[in-house]
């Protein structure tokens, strides 16, 4: 039978009968257009066919040329079917130099298996294997341990799939565990010693367990959140958590816990929505407004930023905070809570995920959290602290940090007045978000015009305008029950601020 059922024998067999099929596709091709254009010619020029699909084989007698398509026409197929049939054979090449190292005692995960690839070679395995036996106890001499480290970085980044996880598989959690400490203990050496370098500095370092990730089958990610607890954001320290609500929405937020959702990606079928989006229950209304508003003007560009990978894992993109352009990998967990509903960002119609897994990577790269959230809880140190590569560090920050890591470029001011706004948005095509100030008395006066859809220290943004009056979206997301906030100019002027146009590449 082959590896893990798999039938290879009977699989090649498909593969040469798909080719044969192509091969005879060019010649259907034409007796097709053949008797087509005859029938068109005896009909004096009339339509021989109606069908869409045919209708482009009258007098095309010589079959579409490769470098031109051919889209659903026979002779399409010819290419096509070819193209499937020797992948087929290349992944039935896989399979079976995956059965060989089952064989040996590794073991390898069905969804890496059939991956289209070059066959997973032992001895690069063990190379790695051996040189992760060899961290222990070594002197790593006067230059420190970085030499060591990128060796073993630059073998385990040059496998295949198969032989990734066939050595995830086999390599001790202590052995695995060292290598993450040494990695992630990065320094380059002080005045005195400038020449010892250790670790592997903190981009370069996310570089690697991203291409890792992106590869392992999912029975090896904890043996990674192990040695790498980087990979997975925490949200112990968020106000959700820490509360049990969100504490503008006061969305309840309790049992707090890692689980996978089965909602899609994207909704197949389905226009990206930004009005959808839903802000979840984490304290992050100033990245989630301008992924909404950026998502609103741009919906290609969002698209065109995430990725499901074979394995399930899912790369975002995102820049980082020197402007450098990444694609970080995530796990598919995300925060639920006790119902099982997700904590995180997420579309509130169609479900999809998406806007999570934006989030889940922003959490991981966003560095510039200074602490001192204005959330009532000054002073204690639970709320308030300077964090990194968490949830917790996503709240309570100002617009202006967030956009960077949207669009690689920094968001740029507009004059506070209603038609700079206007003309941003409408002329210019540019993604907008407005703040709210603090002030007691500014929310009560704002929800007695536009009910809990209006909260202070907040971030929305710009939906368009409508008979004189801007229309702001909020974060938290859709509901039927309340509607979006129509401001007029002299109302926009009092009670929002601090617009910012983002810079979206087209």
């Amino acid at each position: 039978m082959g590896f893990d059922g798999f039938d290879v024998a009977k699989i090649r067999s498909l593969a040469k009968d798909l080719g044969r099929q192509g091969e005879g596709a060019q010649g259907l091709h034409t007796s097709v257009a053949v008797v087509l254009t005859q029938a068109n010619a005896l009909m004096g020029n009339k339509p021989a066919t109606t069908d869409p699909l045919l209708s482009p084989l009258v007098g095309d007698l010589l079959g579409p040329m490769p470098f031109f398509g051919g889209g659903n026409l026979p002779g399409s197929l010819s290419s096509e079917l070819g193209d499937m049939s020797k992948s087929i054979e290349r992944r039935c090449t896989q399979l079976e130099a995956c059965s060989k190292l089952a064989e040996q005692g590794y073991r390898i995960d069905p969804v890496i298996a059939f991956s289209d690839e070059n066959p997973p070679d032992a001895k690069k395995i063990e190379d790695a294997l051996r040189s992760m036996r060899e961290l222990k106890g070594k002197d790593f001499g006067s230059n420190g341990n970085r030499d060591d480290l990128e060796k073993i970085q630059k073998q385990l980044d040059g496998m295949t799939s198969a032989e990734l996880d066939a050595f995830f598989a086999k390599v001790p959690d202590a052995d695995f565990r060292l290598y993450g400490k040494l990695a992630s203990n990065a320094n380059d050496g002080s005045w005195m010693k400038w020449w010892d370098h250790n670790g592997i500095p903190a981009s370069a370092r996310r570089d690697h367990l991203s291409r890792i990730l992106a590869r392992i089958g999912p029975s090896n990610w904890e043996k990674m959140k192990g040695a790498f607890p980087e990979i997975q954001p925490g949200f112990e320290t968020t106000d959700a958590y820490l509360d049990g609500q969100n504490p503008q929405s006061r969305q309840p937020a309790k049992g707090m816990h890692w689980g996978t959702p089965n909602d899609p990606l994207f909704a197949p079928g389905r226009e990206l929505s930004a009005g959808e989006i839903s802000q979840g229950r984490f304290g992050d209304c100033w990245y989630i407004s301008q992924l909404t508003a950026t998502a609103q003007q741009n919906p290609q560009f969002i698209r065109e930023g995430i990725k499901e990978n074979p394995n399930g894992t899912i790369d975002v993109r995102i820049w980082d905070k020197d402007g450098n352009k990444r694609w970080v990998t995530v796990t598919p967990d995300l925060p639920l809570d006790n119902n099982g509903e997700p904590m995180t960002a997420y579309n509130r119609v169609s479900h999809e995920r998406w806007p999570a897994y934006y989030e889940k990577a922003f959490a991981l790269m966003y560095g510039e959290d200074d602490g001192g959230a204005p959330d009532e809880h000054l002073h204690d140190k639970r709320y308030d602290r300077a964090e990194q590569g968490n949830y917790g560090a996503t709240e309570w920050d100002f617009s202006k940090k967030g956009a960077p890591y949207v669009t690689g470029k920094d968001s740029e001011s507009v004059d506070h007045d209603f038609d700079s706004v206007k003309e941003v948005f409408q002329k210019e095509h540019r993604p907008v978000v407005v703040s709210t100030p603090s002030g007691d008395q500014l929310k009560k006066d704002g929800q007695k015009l536009w009910g809990d859809n209006f909260t202070t220290r907040h971030v929305y943004f710009v939906k368009g305008f409508e008979n004189g009056k801007i229309v702001l979206g909020n974060p938290w997301g859709p509901d039927p029950d309340v509607p979006d906030i129509r401001a007029t100019p002299e109302q926009y002027k009092k009670f929002f601020e601090d617009p910012q146009a983002l810079q979206v590449p087209r």
